[in-house]
């Protein structure tokens, strides 16, 4: 499940990245923004997932 978290969010960030870019209208910079959101993304995500499965593990 963390990894599934982690690759959903990824994509959530790679989709603002592309979002970003369109409204910055920056064309050199297009995969360096989409690599950045989709990399920011997984880690949100797999770090969320770790502290709600570590919360379910203390309960």
């Amino acid at each position: 499940m963390l990894i599934f978290s982690g690759i959903v969010t990824a994509f959530v960030g790679a989709a603002l990245g592309v979002v970003i870019d369109h409204v910055s209208q920056t064309k050199s910079r297009r995969a360096t923004i989409i690599l950045v959101g989709s990399t920011l993304g997984f880690v949100i995500g797999v770090g969320y997932e770790a502290v709600q499965q570590q919360k379910e593990e203390k309960q």
